[in-house]
């Protein structure tokens, strides 16, 4: 019997894989836990509409990635913060403070794009890189003022 697999089975497949299977196997196992389905023309067709749907919306993701890497490369961000008389900053700016700015300035970005180690403690200019999704990378330049 054919059989497309609903998750991944161990020693038989991957999801959405077909595979040609003994009869009880599929009846005893697969089909009550719902792990698999008989690959009738209706199955199949389905299978095949439903890889071309995930393959239009990985490129569409995958453009508007592009874009957001093309928007933020060579952005200047500027934030404020509190500084003693030395020139240091009470609070460190951390990853999370970046991405709150540049979610402010209208970037969707997430606290773990951005790499910057160790968090920046001193009024400054400095280049930041964010890693973003499908491999795209931008790099802004972080400007820290006294506020």
């Amino acid at each position: 019997m054919k059989v497309i697999l609903l998750k991944d089975v161990k020693e038989l497949g991957k999801e959405g894989d077909i595979k040609e299977i003994s009869d009880g196997y599929a009846m005893n196992f697969l089909f009550p836990q719902n792990l698999g389905i008989q690959a009738t023309a209706v199955a199949i067709k389905r299978l095949k509409e439903k890889a071309e749907i995930g393959e239009r919306k990985a490129k569409k993701e995958m453009k508007g990635t592009a874009k957001l890497a093309e928007a933020l490369e060579g952005f200047e961000l500027v934030i404020k913060e509190k500084v003693n008389e030395v020139g240091t900053l009470y609070a460190a700016v951390t990853p999370e403070k970046v991405a709150k700015a540049l979610k402010k300035a209208k970037f969707e970005v997430t606290a773990d794009m951005v790499e910057l180690e160790p968090p920046i403690k001193e009024v400054g200019e400095r280049r930041v890189s964010i890693a973003l999704p499908q491999g795209f990378e931008a790099e802004i330049t972080l400007r820290i003022e006294a506020a």
